[in-house]
């Protein structure tokens, strides 16, 4: 692990990362749009596949993902930046490490979803005639990305 943080630390582009003031703080923008967009269909698409409106056919809503996809894109490539600009921080952040485990179980979740669930959201299978398990996907994406979110926010404040 300390040869990946002296390396990273090495390379041009942690150097140009912290040399610019105004870069960090636009990373952090992008991030947090890239949050607003990810989490905001997430949240629209967790409570219909949880049973809220109801009459709202989860096909029309499925077109969320797609943002949600955008959202977290921006994000995985703001989150890589941040680690290459500061890894001291974060690697060795038992937050950081939790978060990034939380982020493979939501990527488990969104994988069984897109696997299992997605097929029948979009021949128009409603609510209750998913099968699967769908309102267990959903509470567990909310629960996931409500801890992503809260573990991302302490990094600051955790030590190791």
């Amino acid at each position: 692990m300390e040869s990946l943080i002296n390396w990273l630390n090495s390379t041009a582009l942690n150097k140009f990362i912290m040399s610019e003031a105004w870069l960090w703080p636009s990373l952090e923008i992008a991030h947090f749009f890239g949050l607003c967009l990810l989490l905001g269909s997430l949240i629209i698409f967790d409570l219909r596949m949880i049973g809220i409106a109801k009459a709202v056919p989860l096909k029309s809503i499925e077109t969320f993902m797609t943002v949600a996809l955008i959202g977290f894109l921006i994000n995985l490539f703001t989150g890589i930046i941040f680690i290459v600009g500061d890894p001291d921080r974060y690697i060795p952040n038992i937050a950081f490490r939790l978060k990034m485990l939380l982020m493979v179980v939501a990527g488990l979740n969104v994988a069984y979803y897109m696997r299992r669930l997605r097929p029948q959201v979009l021949d128009g299978i409603e609510g209750d005639e998913i099968s699967g398990g769908a309102r267990y996907v959903a509470a567990l994406s909310l629960f996931l990305w409500t801890s992503i979110i809260v573990l991302g926010r302490i990094i600051p404040y955790v030590e190791y």
